[in-house]
């Protein structure tokens, strides 16, 4: 009986050990949500990483212009880590003010390598895209939140792995990197369509919008996917000054975005195409 009890303890005390590693080596195909370092985060990588993060500017880069974003526009944000050493790395990127709350959303352009979780307010690798030689660069999309955000800051924790598939000998880095609103769209009224209806959502054949308001401009359309790829654009001309029909029958099944621009104000929804 003594023999059998020492037994079991050992099997134990084994698969626990097994466990520990594989929660460690799980990593590799994502961080869990609220890792970036930022205030309204509070943690990063380390609380499952061993060692102290450090800070290092530059880390996220952005292709948003000088004069800062349009609200509802769609922008491409780069993540770079660098270690001439390493082999493999890891990272998670967040829109947030220093409360937390999520600013914009962030789309994943390459689902092969990246993904987001709680509704595009997190970014991170996948199995996939934790590979490189000396250096790994994550591209992305983020749709810019609503007139009046003001700015918002990207906030970011990047691993450099030792690929022991434990959680010791990693290094963790934070970085961060803040964006303005380009105050004159503000001034303009971005919201061209605040009371704007689209039916039927999902649409399958054509998108119905009313614009809520009379027009006699024409209307710049564009269709872009939940990856942030253009799939459609067109200039079209109100029916009876207040309604759109928009063709959506060559589009895939998906959800999209839908962006219409009149006079430098502009509105974005989302549908489903089935």
């Amino acid at each position: 009986m003594k023999k059998t009890v020492i037994l079991l303890s050992v099997l134990t005390v084994s698969m626990l050990a097994m466990q520990i590693g594989m929660d460690a080596f799980s990593n590799t195909s994502g961080s869990s949500a609220g890792k970036t370092g930022s205030p309204g985060d509070g943690a990063n990588c380390t609380q499952c990483h061993s060692g102290s993060p450090q800070q290092q500017a530059g880390l996220i880069t952005t292709n948003i212009p000088g004069g800062g974003y349009t609200p509802g526009f769609i922008y491409q944000i780069t993540a770079t880590i660098v270690d001439t050493n390493s082999t493999k790395f890891g990272f998670q990127v967040s829109p947030q003010n220093v409360q937390g709350t999520r600013l914009g959303t962030l789309i994943a352009t390459n689902t092969t390598e990246t993904q987001t979780q709680q509704t595009g307010k997190y970014i991170t690798h996948k199995t996939a895209g934790t590979p490189g030689v000396g250096m790994r660069t994550w591209t992305f999309n983020w749709q810019a939140p609503a007139s009046g955000t003001g700015n918002v800051t990207f906030y970011g924790a990047f691993n450099v792995a030792n690929s022991n598939n434990l959680s010791s000998g990693d290094r963790i880095f934070l970085s961060s990197t803040q964006v303005s609103e380009d105050l004159t769209s503000v001034s303009n009224n971005t919201e061209a369509f605040p009371s704007i209806k689209l039916y039927p959502n999902p649409a399958v054949d054509f998108l119905q919008l009313d614009l809520g308001k009379q027009i006699n401009t024409p209307v710049d359309v564009r269709i872009y996917t939940l990856e942030g790829r253009l799939a459609e654009k067109n200039t079209v001309t109100p029916e009876n000054g207040k309604t759109l029909q928009i063709e959506v029958s060559g589009l895939a099944t998906g959800v999209y975005f839908i962006t219409l621009e009149t006079e430098g104000n502009i509105t974005t929804r989302r549908f489903v195409k089935n």
